[in-house]
């Protein structure tokens, strides 16, 4: 498998796993403030999550003309929908005449145009306006085609689709995706299909979300009772891909490729493989399907998570079906729901006690670090507000 960026992790984590190198030292301190600040949050919802690309779904999810979703967790009404000429289009979710929502529900709906409910003003799947009744009587002289829907930027990565959320914004996907772009490939995204998706609000800030899936020192502890015992006790490695982070967590069976070339090593079976992907996402590189985690803060304290199953093929029947709901109940409620969400929501609880006033990072949360210097990069280092 040619998945570069996490080959040459993994070779590194491999390196100093024969040699038995140990982890350098390193601590590092994080002022709890950094999680319960608003002042920093808004500044950080204008850097981090506007005018950049996020990911809102896969190819996979719209199959057929018409096939439609919505996507709100920005604060943005997004539809995003495959038109009749086969293009996924990106558009605002309003209508422009009063300014009400086109399409409501959950998950796939199928669609052969959008119409508002308010006035029925018509917009075709290209987002047209096709049609406004008593269009003469009512507004002689309107020009529709000044009021089409509001596009969006939108593109699409190895069957990710990644929309901007700003109308004015761009999208310069193979800058923002860089070598990881090579990565997804490597790993099939593109010919994935959707399986299923949750979502589930969580009192927390979104950056205590991010941490825990960057961090490899809990892993046989917080999970010691689910997925723990399939690791290895510290052995993992994180590293920098442009704005992006690779992780590399030994399974039991990363020594097995100490007896191996490199063109034996099995990623998938010998180390869970992970990348977060800026600003938002989480992506989890299991056995037999990926996991991708989506954190959309609504506000200081308060993040909505977004996690979703793609798997290599449709199940073939009932029992195939039954095997993948099994898996994604696994992982979503035997693990994310109890261990890891439950953590954040209690860390967020500590943050706001002022029993600490910073968080220490030692030489296993290197990832956690590193995700730290990022955001410091964007923004800049964390400065509290001035008391008024």
């Amino acid at each position: 498998m040619n998945a570069p960026g996490f080959t040459e992790v993994f070779s590194r984590l491999l390196d100093d796993y024969r040699e038995g190198r140990a982890v350098p030292p390193f601590q590092a301190e994080v002022d709890t403030r950094f999680y319960t600040d608003p002042e920093w949050f808004e500044k950080e919802r204008a850097a981090l999550f506007s005018d950049v690309p996020i990911l809102v779904g896969h190819v996979a999810m719209l199959k057929h003309t018409g096939d439609a979703f919505t996507h709100d967790h920005l604060g943005v009404p997004i539809v995003v929908v495959r038109a009749g000429d086969g293009e996924i289009r990106a558009f605002l979710n309003v209508c422009r005449h009063r300014g009400v929502r086109l399409v409501n529900g959950d998950g796939v709906v199928n669609k052969t145009s959008f119409v508002c409910p308010y006035h029925n003003w018509t917009y075709g799947l290209d987002g047209t306006l096709r049609h406004i009744p008593l269009h003469e009587e009512s507004f002689p002289g309107l020009d529709a085609q000044c009021h089409n829907l509001k596009a969006l930027p939108l593109a699409i990565c190895e069957g990710l689709i990644f929309v901007n959320p700003d109308p004015g914004g761009t999208i310069d996907i193979d800058k923002h995706m860089g070598m990881v772009k090579a990565d997804f490939a490597a790993f099939g995204m593109s010919d994935h299909v959707f399986f299923r998706q949750t979502v589930t609000t969580l009192k927390c800030n979104w950056k205590l979300l991010v941490d825990a899936f960057q961090d490899g020192y809990h892993v046989t502890r917080l999970h010691r009772k689910t997925v723990g015992p399939h690791f290895i006790d510290a052995v993992s490695r994180s590293e920098r891909s442009g704005d992006h982070l690779i992780a590399v967590v030994a399974r039991n069976a990363f020594s097995d490729a100490l007896q191996l070339s490199p063109e034996q090593w099995d990623l998938r079976r010998q180390a869970s493989c992970a990348m977060y992907l800026f600003p938002n996402i989480e992506m989890i590189i299991h056995p037999d399907y990926i996991s991708y985690l989506a954190f959309f803060p609504t506000s200081v304290d308060e993040t909505v998570v977004v996690h979703g199953c793609f798997i290599e093929e449709e199940p073939k029947d009932e029992k195939a079906a039954a095997h993948w709901e099994r898996a994604f109940d696994i992982i979503e409620n035997g693990v994310f729901r109890p261990e890891d969400y439950f953590v954040c929501e209690q860390a967020q609880i500590g943050m706001a006690s002022g029993a600490n006033s910073h968080l220490l990072l030692g030489a296993h949360e290197t990832g956690v670090k590193a995700f730290h210097d990022l955001l410091a990069e964007k923004m800049g280092p964390y400065r509290p507000a001035a008391p008024a």
